[in-house]
């Protein structure tokens, strides 16, 4: 059976018009029997009060909501609103996407905290009220709001002193769940008792497993109680034990060890008028983000919202990722520079946006490995770090923390030493006590010549891992498409759990007088005309804007459209570049060509990225191409014409062509109340749903021939909308 290129050439049997008029339809959620818990909960409003306040005084309830917007301008069409209907949480062991099979594990404790009736101040169905000891710990598993009433916590390296705010905290069991430790307080009466409540949250990430397996059964779970409400509703749940897990997932309790603890105290306490600049490196899996998401935590100081305002806040802290294949704020395939502003509490994918932080630039890169392009992911480090040390120059102090990628070898290894020498750190750590011997040596000779202080820590254990390295990749990129606009001060992330193929795309011109795009490119190879539209369509680009300011590219074009050589760039790589051309295709699709078959990497110094985006389709007879992406549509507008979309070597997204499918599954699993949610369709029902959809196929034959849904592929031949399969 033919298929086509991605779920979005539904329209390929029929105009767009007709396609865009389906947008508007409304359709159902899988219908659940979880309430959601922001539907009668009262949590404290999330704003911060100025001036004294009394302690325990609740609030209003925030104002949420939920839903896409697209807006249109200039050579953009209009987007609407899309907002599907439902209430989600994955408590329920029906509807659950995913079992996961793990080996028989030890039973470990993960709370010491005393669940008594002295210790548990108040409960209701959405909210729990604890009282603190000075050596307890608290182990909470979920999505939930903290709110702080007295005293003060350390979590995830946070220290969140009593105050009005509330401070959203994401555990899933796909990473160490966090624990709540009462610390002294500073401004209170010392080692006190704390009192906090945990508040459930509506966040609809949890949705997105109804689309994606992977996002199944990683939150809390239906669990007994003696209690005389139904928890079930909660959006978290108390773990004291790995034997408490409904799931019988092999959790664990994320370890602080001893070296981490005197490293970051160190590094809060250094005082010496020149700003704090530290790399942390090692080895792939060795907990690199996790120490950089404590340190960084750490090192942004709040004073309490209630009382003492004479404490102020840290100026800033920023944060330089270069780690391609596991960024903390973007998607997959991005170098980037942030200006923290507020407390990372979740793992990456749950917020696979700056959000409430500050970018200040980024790059494109394309690849998972600084190996595809040791070269230009030099140029785009050295970009990086002139914009920070820019930034820096309107703070007294604010220190960099770089996580850099793991790749420690051969010719990495070198690069990581042309770092340490170039980029004026004052600290770098290396995670790992187990060597190996030669990066060592070699790490600790090239911070001994730049007079870096070097540390040396314990590596975070990686035993029983749940997901893999391309899980998070994946799980982070389908997050990232499924964002919507914050709203509010707060500005919490927003997930839109809806199907791609139902979500209004931008529709910009390739071509004509409202042309929208300056080019097309691809990494590497430079594509001929014929396969332009086929490397395009049903992938994932990033979208890089021209800093005008600096000059259209790397290299300026001539009225002719050749590229000019940059007189500041080395003779080879202007030799090279000089064949470099914007032609045009059949459809005249607008794409980079070169007389050597390669293409070079846009100049750093000139251009920065957007963001990302998934090529819905191509519209040949209006000239236009159809984005599905987060980036605001007003974002994309003010920096066009001046917009090159370019392919690397990202993950084919495999995801998003197979949403449909994981929907119709899940909405089968509630209508027959189906326990195995590792069932799929077979026989006459697959082949029933797969021939509604133009971009699948079966894969008929082999053992059993049960005619399951095997794979879902590209179309490799470009087919115009409209066109007939």
């Amino acid at each position: 059976m033919a298929v086509s290129a991605f779920a979005a050439r539904k329209a390929a049997r029929r105009p767009i018009a007709d396609v865009t008029s389906q947008i508007e339809e409304q359709t159902s959620l899988v219908t659940e029997t979880y309430n959601d818990p922001v539907e009668g909960s009262k949590p404290p409003r999330k704003k911060q009060k100025l001036g004294n306040e009394p302690k325990n005084k609740n609030p209003r309830p925030p104002q949420l909501r939920d839903g896409l917007v697209k807006v249109q301008g200039g050579s953009i069409e209009v987007g609407v609103k899309d907002i599907e209907s439902g209430n989600g949480s994955d408590s329920s062991s029906v509807d659950e996407p995913e079992i996961l099979v793990q080996p028989t594990v030890p039973v470990q404790r993960l709370s010491t905290f005393d669940p008594s009736r002295s210790s548990v101040l108040s409960e209701t169905e959405t909210e729990w009220t604890v009282r603190l000891n000075p050596n307890d710990n608290l182990a909470v598993l979920g999505q939930y709001d903290i709110w702080v009433r007295s005293g003060a916590i350390s979590i995830l390296g946070a220290v969140i002193h009593a105050s009005s705010r509330l401070h959203r905290v994401y555990a899933p069991s796909t990473h160490s769940v966090p624990s709540i430790r009462p610390i002294r307080n500073p401004f209170g009466t010392g080692n006190a008792s704390v009192e906090l409540t945990i508040v459930s949250c509506g966040s609809r990430i949890r949705m997105l497993r109804q689309i994606a397996p992977k996002f199944g059964r990683i939150w809390n779970g239906r669990m007994p109680s003696k209690s005389l409400f139904d928890i079930s509703k909660r959006s978290f749940m108390n773990i004291q034990t790995t034997a408490d897990d409904p799931h019988h997932r092999p959790l664990r309790l994320l370890e602080f060890p001893s070296d981490w603890q005197r490293t970051v105290s160190r590094l809060q306490s250094v005082k010496n008028g020149r700003p704090l600049v530290i790399m942390v490196c090692g080895p792939k899996g060795a907990g690199k983000s996790t120490f950089c998401r404590i340190l960084a935590n750490a090192l942004i100081q709040k004073a309490p919202a209630m009382g003492h305002t004479n404490v102020p806040d840290n100026e800033c802290v920023a944060f330089l990722d270069l780690d391609p294949g596991q960024p903390e704020y973007s998607p997959p395939g991005e170098l980037s520079l942030l200006r923290l502003q507020s407390w990372n509490l979740g793992p990456p994918f749950t917020h696979p946006t700056s959000g409430p932080n500050q970018l200040v630039r980024a790059h494109h890169f394309g690849h998972f490995s600084p190996k595809e392009d040791p070269k230009h992911y030099y140029r785009c480090v050295l970009d990086l770090l002139g914009h920070y040390r820019y930034m820096a120059r309107g703070y007294s102090s604010c220190p960099l923390i770089i996580n850099s990628a793991g790749w420690i070898q051969s010719n990495g290894l070198e690069l990581l030493s042309d770092l340490i020498h170039g980029m004026s750190l004052t600290d770098a750590i290396y995670m790992s006590t187990s060597g190996p011997e030669d990066v060592v040596d070699t790490l600790q000779e090239a911070t001994s010549r730049s007079h870096v202080t070097f540390h040396q820590l314990t590596s975070q254990s990686s035993d029983f891992a749940t997901k893999s390295a391309a899980d998070f990749r994946m799980m982070q990129t389908l997050s990232y498409f499924h964002m919507s606009e914050p709203e509010g001060d707060q500005a919490e992330m927003r997930w839109n759990p809806g199907l791609l193929t139902r979500m209004a795309p931008l529709v910009i011109h390739y071509a004509g007088p409202k042309q929208g795009i300056l080019a097309v490119t691809r990494l590497g190879d430079a594509p001929d005309q014929e396969f332009v539209e086929s490397i395009l369509d049903g992938c994932v680009v990033g979208v890089v804007a021209v800093d005008q300011r600096n000059g259209a590219l790397a290299e300026e074009y001539n009225s002719n459209g050749a590229l000019e050589p940059d007189e500041r760039l080395p003779d080879e790589a202007a030799d090279t570049r000089n064949q470099v051309f914007i032609r045009r295709t059949t459809s005249e699709i607008p794409y980079l060509s070169s007389c050597n078959h390669t293409t070079s990497a846009l100049s750093p110094d000139r251009s920065f990225s957007l963001g990302q985006a998934l090529i819905r389709g191509m519209d040949p007879d209006n000239k236009t191409i159809h984005l599905l992406t987060p980036i605001p549509a007003t974002a994309v507008q003010a920096h066009s014409p001046d917009i090159v979309l370019v392919r690397g070597s990202l993950d084919t997204p495999t995801w998003a062509y197979k949403e449909d499918f994981e929907r119709e599954k899940a909405k089968r699993r509630v209508r027959e109340r189906q326990l195995d949610t590792n069932e799929v369709f077979d026989g006459a029902d697959t082949r029933r749903w797969a021939e509604k959809q133009p971009w699948a196929g079966l894969v008929d034959g082999g053992r059993g021939s049960s005619g399951k849904v095997r794979r879902v592929r590209r179309d490799v031949r470009y087919r115009p909308v409209g066109e007939s399969t």
